[in-house]
């Protein structure tokens, strides 16, 4: 999973640099610049390592403890030239693959740049299309509005009518029923 995270980071790693506007000498500088760097860190941490492991091995001399003392005193001082080969050897596979980094970087700017070329006045023309489908829209429903809304009136206006006339025939029918109901009762 780490060595896919990995190369997904090398992958996309000059797209982003080349987004945020570096170009290839730029970032072939920055990673020999890197690699310079950790070989003289590596220097400094062997010279530190060694140090350390003289002043140890010194300290114990004489001592119950001076084999021990001699031990760890070689340990660290092995350890510091381990760590001073690895990053000499990092520092130099990154000089190496400095004009490659640098040529990756070029290549996704030009990609990029062909891309903007390219869409540039497809999108500008669609941002066109899209404003002028918005205003037919509104021209239509305005439109729509202005030939409905007489005609909404007029309906609102018969629907009121028909109302007024279907309770004035209800009114009309229950004085019926009554006068019905009452001369067959006998009531008046």
């Amino acid at each position: 999973m780490n060595r896919q995270i990995g190369l997904g980071i090398a992958l996309s790693l000059p797209l982003a640099i080349t987004a945020w506007g570096c170009n290839g000498n730029q970032i072939e500088s920055g990673v020999k610049t890197t690699g310079t760097k950790l070989e003289k860190a590596g220097g400094a941490i062997e010279s530190g390592t060694k140090s350390l492991g003289e002043k140890i091995k010194e300290s114990g001399a004489g001592s119950k403890l001076a084999g021990a003392a001699s031990t760890t005193g070689a340990v660290i001082e092995k350890g510091g030239e381990e760590t001073r080969d690895v990053l000499h050897k990092t520092g130099e596979k990154l000089k190496e693959v400095a004009p490659a980094a640098g040529k990756a970087v070029d290549k996704a700017g030009a990609k990029l740049k062909d891309l903007k070329d390219k869409a540039g006045p497809e999108i500008k023309d669609l941002e066109h299309k899209a404003v002028q489908l918005e205003q037919k829209a509104g021209e239509k429903l305005k439109d729509l509005k202005d030939k409905a809304g007489p005609e909404l009136k007029d309906l609102e206006h018969k629907a009121v009518q028909l109302e007024q006339k279907a309770g004035e025939k209800l009114k009309s029918l229950e004085d019926k029923a009554k006068d019905f109901f009452n001369k067959e009762t006998g009531k008046n």
